[in-house]
């Protein structure tokens, strides 16, 4: 019941789902890698080269980008349905049109905390706030760690401290308990807040003593179970309720929910849904999401040149270690660049972990898609490349765990949740209210432009041979179980 993929010959294959997705994504721009992606018998083994492919064709030019966007977008929706409680197949697209009774009621808390007048990072011990969290920044932007236009971006919102608590603007959160959110931020600025989460009842005691500890003003869905909607298997009632409690206002629709698996896809999907039907009820919406910096994107040639230029000064380890390991280890970054029919050449970064599964890129890959659209289409849109951090989703894993560990021993810094939240929530607070269209540039611009990578996009390696070794350096921590002690 709720948000699935379609039965194809009786079955529910995300397997199949991907394949024919990416398939469609490339058949117009690259028939052979087309090909490859529908032919494909082990997807769950093989599918970091077929995304890498599908990013690999985007760099032909912004037409190519933008066509792959729409054609596996729209595979994607005929591969969506709403299922019925008597197994009814629906098509998603409309399921949750505004209209009757939303069968949800709303709660609203207003915090008792006064707001906060100012933007507060929290970072190894300390609270960065105005010129040290600028020269922490540019500390970062000269490491490497994040790309000029992040540390601009956020800069802009240090300037503007009248725009942190989003005057005229509700704020609708999906995902309120993600640790990458910004909800943090949002209630001790006093914003004005539209909180949605899943109806578990262990998760809804500690929201709710933050919403009551912060300033701003939140919205809760409560029905007959409690608090918190499902969207995957109550979306009709999701988008109603959020089409009335937004009425008459300027919304900003940010995206972070996660799930396990195929849930992911469907998330993302039902996500999607509601921001068609906000728009549909007449609202002017800007969407927010993150994308993940364990993916692949095209990167400008000034990223693959500063890369590059740290090679012949890499350390002297990374060079004993390297022949060891028969030349797989710590190989030279952007092996592949490649240039587009207007001339711009582009370097292919791909950090694709395979044990996060081909679910989760695909969820991550429809996002990046409607966000492209929309930003050609000339609708604002939030779109950052986070920071490898500290969640319970990577230390639930030992191997990303252990990866994330070593990180800092090849030059990747691993942020801790607080820390990214608020440098995040902080770049929100700038694309809302002074967005940055693409003005012509190739659609990939909106994630390249002001990415926090963590390093991962400016290390003098390719990530995907220095991140094995190290996992093998963060294992033994991992496995005794020693704190991690984020960004040290």
């Amino acid at each position: 019941m709720g948000v699935q993929f379609a039965a194809v010959n009786g079955q529910r294959s995300s397997s199949a789902a991907g394949t024919a997705v990416l398939a469609a994504a490339l058949r117009s721009v690259d028939p052979a890698a087309a090909n490859a992606a529908a032919g494909e018998t082990s997807w769950r083994k093989h599918y970091p080269a077929h995304f890498v492919a599908v990013t690999r064709a985007a760099a032909r030019s912004a037409d190519a980008a933008l066509t792959m966007a729409r054609d596996g977008l729209a595979a994607l929706d005929d591969r969506m349905c709403l299922v019925a409680a008597d197994g009814t197949e629906l098509p998603l697209a409309g399921a949750g049109e505004p209209t009757g009774d939303a069968g949800v009621g709303t709660e609203t808390l207003t915090g008792t905390a006064q707001p906060v007048p100012e933007i507060r990072v929290p970072y190894r011990g300390r609270t960065l706030t105005g010129d040290a969290l600028r020269i922490q920044l540019q500390a970062w932007v000269d490491a490497g760690t994040v790309e000029p236009g992040f540390a601009l971006r956020v800069g802009v919102a240090l300037d503007h401290p009248e725009w942190l608590a989003f005057p005229g603007r509700i704020v609708v959160v999906l995902g309120a308990s993600s640790a990458m959110g910004p909800l943090r931020s949002l209630l001790g600025w006093g914003a004005r807040v539209v909180a949605v989460d899943l109806p578990d009842p262990a998760l809804w005691p500690p929201l709710l003593d933050r919403i009551r500890a912060g300033a701003g003003t939140v919205h809760l869905p409560r029905t007959d179970a409690g608090y918190g909607l499902d969207l995957v298997r109550q979306l009709p009632e999701a988008a109603r309720w959020l089409a009335e409690v937004t009425a008459g206002q300027s919304v900003v629709l940010g995206t972070y929910v996660y799930a396990d698996g195929a849930t992911h896809v469907a998330l993302s999907a039902a996500a999607a849904e509601i921001g068609t039907q906000l728009r549909t009820a007449g609202r002017d919406v800007v969407t927010a999401y993150l994308a993940t910096p364990t993916d692949t994107f095209l990167v400008p040639d000034d990223v693959v040149d500063a890369a590059r230029g740290r090679w012949p000064d890499r350390p002297l380890w990374t060079r004993a270690v390297r022949p060891l390991t028969l030349g797989h280890a710590f190989r030279e970054a952007y092996q592949e660049t490649t240039v587009g029919d207007d001339g711009q050449r582009w370097g292919l970064q791909r950090t694709v972990v395979s044990v996060q599964g081909p679910n989760y890129l695909l969820a991550k890959r429809a996002q990046r898609w409607r966000g492209m659209l929309d930003a050609h289409a000339g609708r604002p849109v939030s779109f950052t490349v986070a920071p490898s951090t500290w969640t319970r989703s990577v230390t639930k894993n030992r191997i990303l765990a252990a990866a994330y560990r070593g990180a800092p021993r090849v030059g990747v810094e691993i942020f801790d949740e607080a820390t990214s939240s608020a440098l995040l929530a902080a770049k929100l607070v700038a694309d809302v209210h002074a967005p940055q269209p693409l003005l012509g540039a190739h659609p990939e611009t909106l994630f390249s432009r002001d990415a926090a990578h963590g390093g991962l996009w400016r290390v003098p390696f390719e990530p995907e041979s220095a991140l094995t070794v190290a996992a093998l350096l963060g294992l033994p921590g991992t496995l005794l179980g020693r704190p991690h002690h984020p960004g040290r």
